[in-house]
């Protein structure tokens, strides 16, 4: 049964925290005219047959055909509807993945869709796109930065058939700036052989791989940052400290901060927030939170001090501990990419359109347990 083929590779790679984190990531199978899809809300480790959404794909191919408002809001809330209607009767209320008309885009019968801190070390950096022409050695398209859903949608079926009008054969790859690589294939082996091959050039390429391990860091300084932390948040939030080595060497000064102060990809957004906010001492910590709020409307997620690494602050454990893993995560990559040529996070605009886009609004929602 092709459910129990996607649902296999799914978990397989789902399970691997080199692959995937939290909810990020996205599968799917096609079977004829039915394309199966990861359910937004679900996780590819956990993930059981019941949590993909079947679509139809003629239906979602009319939605690349189709005229749309350019107002960003009045736009996506079309694309959703319409995105919704192309669900097969009996799926109940399961919302299908935002990228799930690009999914369809691909004429090979499995698609793989991940957000590996290595692959995005490539992504997000400053000379990525060159690099990728030496070192991936499997055809494939690279697409710049630009607005997902259905932005990302339509660049990447006009990409895609012109790449097959030069090749005569079907586009099995993209590497999409500040989010990640699309793999294609029409069989499950197929996936992990052209992933495997990308993984491997870039692992040759790297310079230095990020340090974890607990580093030297100032402990009286740490316990009075808890103090002032709970003062400001509350004394019911969750923090998670992280004094690695690499954190300690981000966070030293602003000048050493400024690679990771800004998201890399939307996942970031999602579990860290947009911007983080930065203190010498745990004198500096009020100020720089309440700049954070007066600035953009909220507390931040993730607090880096120096001597220290940094603070991951949420109401929730679950929410502490995936910012922490997330914005760990923000470091890999912007270790990564000093490999090539140095860091590049999203654009400030880039970054609002996702801030107050509601599609991330609602992975939001789901990661925090809310209906």
């Amino acid at each position: 049964m092709i459910l129990d083929e996607l649902t296999a590779f799914s978990n397989l790679y789902g399970s691997d925290e080199e692959l995937v984190l939290a909810g990020g990531g996205n599968t799917s199978a096609k079977d004829g005219n039915v394309m199966y899809v990861k359910a937004s809300g679900t996780q590819l480790a956990t993930i059981t047959p019941d949590g993909f959404v079947a679509m139809d794909r003629a239906k979602l191919a009319e939605i690349l055909t189709k005229e749309y408002p350019n107002e960003d809001d009045a736009r996506e809330a079309l694309v959703l509807a319409d995105l919704n209607n192309a669900r097969m009767p009996d799926q109940g209320k399961k919302r299908p993945s935002v990228e799930t008309v690009l999914h369809s885009l691909f004429e090979q019968k499995f698609v793989l869709h991940l957000h590996p801190a290595l692959v995005n070390g490539l992504t997000c950096s400053q000379q990525g796109k060159e690099a990728a022409k030496k070192l991936i050695a499997n055809p494939f398209i690279w697409i710049d930065a630009c607005k997902p859903g259905y932005i990302l949608s339509k660049i990447c079926f006009d990409e895609m058939n012109r790449f097959k009008a030069e090749t005569g054969k079907a586009c099995d790859m993209l590497l999409l700036e500040n989010h990640g690589i699309f793999v294609a294939s029409d069989t499950v082996e197929g996936l992990g052989k052209k992933l495997n091959g990308v993984l491997a050039s870039l692992n040759a390429a790297i310079e230095r791989q990020p340090d974890f391990d607990t580093g030297l860091f100032d402990g009286e300084k740490a316990e009075k940052c808890f103090q002032v932390i709970r003062e400001i948040y509350g004394e019911d939030c969750v923090i998670s400290f992280e004094p690695s080595v690499e954190a300690l060497r981000f966070a030293e000064t602003p000048e050493s901060a400024q690679p990771v102060m800004s998201p890399f990809t939307p996942d970031h957004i999602v579990y860290c927030k947009q911007h983080q906010a930065y203190g010498y001492c745990n004198g500096c910590i009020a100020g720089a939170v309440e700049r954070c709020f007066e600035k953009n409307g909220y507390m931040p997620k993730i607090i880096l001090v120096s001597g220290c690494g940094f603070f991951a602050v949420d109401a929730s454990a679950k929410g502490s501990q995936t910012a922490a893993m997330l914005f760990n995560d923000a470091i890999k990559i912007a270790v990564y990419a000093e490999s090539f040529g140095g860091a590049k996070p999203m654009s400030d605009e880039l970054s609002d359109f996702i801030t107050n886009w509601e599609v991330e609004s609602y992975r939001q929602k789901q990661n925090k347990g809310e209906s």
